[in-house]
Order: structure tokens, then sequence, then C-alpha cells
């Protein structure tokens, strides 16, 4: 998922990464990542679905109220697992 664009941003007890798509395979590999993560972490993030057209868009992670602070090792996990080097 090189083509792939992520950007973070993080306040207290804020967080949210955005990540871009550009095919219907990078879509459904970022859900069915962020899926098995958030069994593992044992999580809920509000999650939002941005399309720009067929192919194109964005998912949205986000967490209100981490107080846990899970939401730092959920993003890096799923960057990695998505192959993902670089942040915004």
């Amino acid at each position: 998922m090189q083509r792939c664009k992520a950007h973070v941003s993080m306040e207290e007890r804020y967080a949210k990464l955005e990540i871009e798509y550009d095919s219907l395979e990078e879509k459904q590999k970022i859900c069915e990542t962020a899926n098995e993560l958030i069994n593992v972490y044992k999580i809920s993030p509000q999650i939002t679905v941005l399309p720009k057209n067929i192919e194109n868009g964005e998912y949205i992670f986000e967490f209100h109220d981490d107080y846990d602070k899970k939401a730092g090792n959920f993003f890096e996990d799923l960057l990695k697992k998505l192959k993902i080097t670089k942040c915004d």
C-alpha cells in the first residue's frame, strides 16, 4: 500500500488517523486490517468512510476520551500492517 497517504492528529484524549485509498483493493485491506486490530485491542473507534468516487476516498478513525491511550498503539500497528511508512 505504498500509494496510501496517512495523516495523524492528536490532542489531549483525542486522536484521529486519516488514511487515503486509491483502489477498491486498498479500501478492502484497510477495512480488514482495522477490524482485525479492533478485536485485538478490544476498542471501538469511531470510523467514517468518505468516498470521493468509486475507487478513491479515505478512512477516518477517531478516538474520543482516549483515557487508556490505546489509539497510538492501534494507529502504529495499523500503519505497520498496511506498510504505510510515512505520516503527515
